[in-house]
């Protein structure tokens, strides 16, 4: 758990493990994160209404809670998920930082270095040796957010992202 030191005045931003009983808030958060953001925002390269609805769905949320494999974490304001990052092992010693989302109006208040840090944490607990994370190469507000936070260039590579090709930095951390 952690409470951010930049969080908007009067409140407390907390980060920890999602489970079960979150996934409602995290369906409610990954919406609205939509809809303020829209599909030209940093992250969500070619996502589609049908997608989030698809990643939306409580069931589905459940279904990638409750790690080693998948693991979710959130930051929450009150009973409000605000932040948001997901793990997965891509081998034993290697977990990818699959994604991190903050909402619009709370980015650059210091909810994101506690969403690395947990999964980092947790991460290194699992054994894992390293962290990787891609992001777009055009995405220069992310790339310094993880070089920052020590994740270092690794390459880049083309993905297909509901068949859109996206051009991707891949950066990795040393846990």
């Amino acid at each position: 758990m952690y409470c951010a030191d930049m969080a908007p005045a009067g409140t407390e931003i907390v980060t920890r493990e999602a489970i079960d009983k979150d996934a409602d808030a995290i369906s409610t958060f990954l919406w609205v994160l939509w809809s303020e953001a829209g599909s030209d925002a940093p992250g969500l390269a070619g996502a589609t209404d049908e997608v989030i609805a698809e990643i939306a769905e409580p069931e589905a949320i459940c279904g990638r809670l409750g790690g080693p494999e998948r693991r979710i974490y959130i930051a929450t304001q009150g009973d409000r998920v605000v932040g948001f990052a997901a793990t997965r092992a891509l081998d034993r010693a290697t977990i990818e930082l699959a994604g991190i989302m903050v909402l619009p109006a709370l980015t650059g208040h210091g909810i994101g270095t506690p969403l690395v840090e947990v999964a980092a944490q947790q991460a290194r607990a699992e054994g894992f040796a390293r962290m990787t994370v891609g992001t777009e190469v055009d995405n220069e507000g992310a790339l310094g957010f993880y070089e920052a936070r020590g994740f270092i260039r690794q390459g880049e590579s083309v993905v297909d992202v509901e068949g859109t090709e996206v051009t991707v930095a891949e950066l990795e951390l040393t846990l």
